[in-house]
């Protein structure tokens, strides 16, 4: 079987620089014609060289080069397989209570939730008024106000008519400094966007979400509905909580950025006393946005930027 080795430009321009440097330079005045011998011991040692470059493995650059590939595929692999093995809600631990066993403040007063939400049961205590409650906390300054409540009072618009549906929105001092009193946050929510106007969108009182003065409602709330890293405790402002009116428990939190609006099937399913479905495909995108912006982003809670243990 022969072997012939094809030479790309390269390989020939080095066996020309070769032959080159083995023949006398013209310039010489003492040159010599070369003989038959030297040209052919030339050549041979250029056919010798080529051969051996086309037998041996590819160069170290080239191995690098394959073997940076190959970690690539395989980085992507695992990122695949990740995404599909990863929860599609966020954790939510077991626990002995309910939103109904916590009030909240609403115009000065302690409510217990279940005034706060209107909630009604029948008389055997199974068939509830109110289906999905979703929780938030929120900012009146922060950007994300702008495209998160006129989006909650659309849902408060279409789910809550018949009572079915209710969101309860949580001011506090922290995650920034909220200059209003809880009277005049109110007032602006409704002047606005409307929101409050609808027995269905409720407002209350500012609340401290974290440190050792947590109000108990939302220690209890971010102990049992944790973020897919497992983390409980708020990292911004519009964190949201669905949960569900009939059992009063946690079925899956959003992140910041993750838009009310993109909740209708989970809110839908609730009502209808379905399962929740998967998350959507920014679920997951948005939570890896959210801990990055908890790192730099003004509005992120932060303990020493903020009120935040008080």
């Amino acid at each position: 079987m022969s072997f012939s080795p094809k030479l790309n430009g390269r390989t020939r321009d080095a066996a020309r620089e070769f032959v080159l440097q083995k023949m006398p330079s013209s310039s010489d005045d003492n040159m010599e014609t070369p003989s038959r011998r030297n040209i052919l011991s030339s050549i041979g040692l250029i056919g010798a060289s080529v051969l051996f470059s086309a037998m041996i493995p590819p160069t170290a650059s080239l191995a690098a080069e394959t073997e940076s590939f190959a970690e690539i595929a395989a980085r992507a692999n695992k990122i695949s397989k990740e995404m599909e093995s990863a929860p599609s809600i966020s954790e939510v631990r077991k626990t002995d209570k309910t939103m109904y066993d916590f009030s909240l403040p609403v115009e000065g007063a302690d409510k217990s939730l279940l005034d706060v939400v209107r909630q009604q049961f029948d008389d055997a205590g199974n068939n509830a008024k109110v289906k999905a409650v979703l929780v938030v906390n929120i900012k009146q300054d922060d950007p994300v106000a702008r495209k998160d409540i006129p989006e909650l009072i659309s849902l408060v618009t279409k789910y809550g008519r018949n009572g079915e549906f209710v969101v309860v929105c949580c001011p506090t001092e922290q995650g920034y400094f909220e200059p209003d009193t809880s009277t005049l946050i109110r007032l602006k929510l409704a002047s606005e966007y409307g929101y409050g106007i609808n027995p269905a969108s409720v407002v209350t009182d500012k609340v401290n979400l974290l440190g050792t003065g947590a109000h108990p409602f939302w220690r209890w709330l971010e102990g049992t509905s944790r973020s897919p890293a497992g983390l409980g405790r708020v990292q911004g402002n519009f964190e949201k909580f669905l949960l569900d009116g009939r059992t009063g428990l946690p079925l899956r939190r959003y992140p910041r950025k993750y838009m009310p609006l993109d909740i209708r099937d989970d809110i839908e399913a609730v009502i209808a006393g379905r399962p929740i479905p998967p998350a959507g495909a920014n679920w997951a995108e948005e939570w890896r946005g959210a801990a990055a912006e908890a790192e730099r982003d003004t509005y992120r809670f932060e303990k020493g930027l903020n009120v935040f243990d008080q």
